[in-house]
């Protein structure tokens, strides 16, 4: 009897501690079933997912604020924004600011629609070059590449589709390189394969180090601080190789990963 009773009290504790300990653990949210493929993101959710889901909504340019994981107010507007920018689109679908899995598949497309602003003009730049490359190169690791790279030398850059070629100064970066032209004639060279304007597109390109041509990806957007007083640029450009990453949130660029692949013939 006494033996009996032991045993129901031992699994009546076994029992509670199973209970609190369910209790106990995190609510799973969207962030931790993106994997399923069949992910919601509402203002319940938070996380990796989210901060990324932020970043590529202000890439597009529909946040203002860095990405902070949590879904809140403002990330639902932007949602919203996106959603009402598909619609005007011809996609048929609700502006909730709930972001479906389907819709993160869109947002996370290259040709993904960036934000439409009444009566102001947003430069996304003409469709210049695109068609055959005329030149591509071996994807080699950020890792690789940061290694490779010395701050101050100068750099060969060809265009891979018009074959233009430039050249840039390394002039430092962690996660992924910041360059500025040589010259006036390379700020040139550089702005006319952007169109000859600065907008918003990103370019496969391929970087000449040491002996190796080197798939990479360039923006048409100079910004931030420049070193060189004497190249007709203000600013510095980035560019992307292999797992390269964002400023922000050590995050992946969809399309300058997009790019590199392109721009090392895959």
């Amino acid at each position: 009897m006494c033996y009996t009773g032991y045993m129901k009290r031992f699994i009546a504790i076994i029992f509670v501690f199973t209970i609190l300990l369910v209790c106990a653990a995190p609510a799973i949210n969207a962030s931790e079933t993106e994997s399923s493929g069949s992910a919601v993101f509402n203002k319940n959710s938070n996380g990796a997912m989210v901060v990324r889901i932020q970043q590529r909504l202000r890439e597009l340019g529909y946040l203002n604020f860095k990405p902070t994981g949590a879904y809140k107010s403002m990330t639902e507007r932007a949602v919203k924004d996106f959603q009402t920018n598909y619609r005007d689109k011809g996609q048929r679908i609700q502006t909730d600011g709930i972001l479906k899995a389907d819709q993160v598949e869109w947002l996370f497309r290259p040709d993904a629609l960036r934000v439409t602003l009444s009566g102001i003009s947003i430069p996304s730049g003409p469709k210049h070059g695109s068609g055959n490359l005329k030149k591509t190169g071996s994807i080699v690791a950020w890792s690789e590449v940061k290694q490779m790279l010395n701050q101050g030398a100068k750099y060969l850059v060809t265009d891979c589709y018009t074959g233009n070629t430039f050249e840039l100064f390394f002039t430092g970066g962690e996660n992924h390189a910041e360059m500025e032209p040589a010259s006036v004639d390379d700020f040139n060279e550089y702005k006319g394969i952007c169109g000859s304007e600065f907008n918003y597109l990103k370019r496969p390109v391929v970087v000449k180090i040491d002996d190796k041509q080197i798939a990479a990806s360039i923006q048409c957007w100079p910004h931030g601080e420049g070193s060189i007083d004497s190249n007709g640029m203000d600013g510095h450009v980035c560019l992307f190789f292999d797992g390269s990453y964002s400023h922000v949130g050590m995050l992946p660029d969809v399309e300058h990963t997009e790019n590199v692949y392109k721009a090392g013939g895959q």
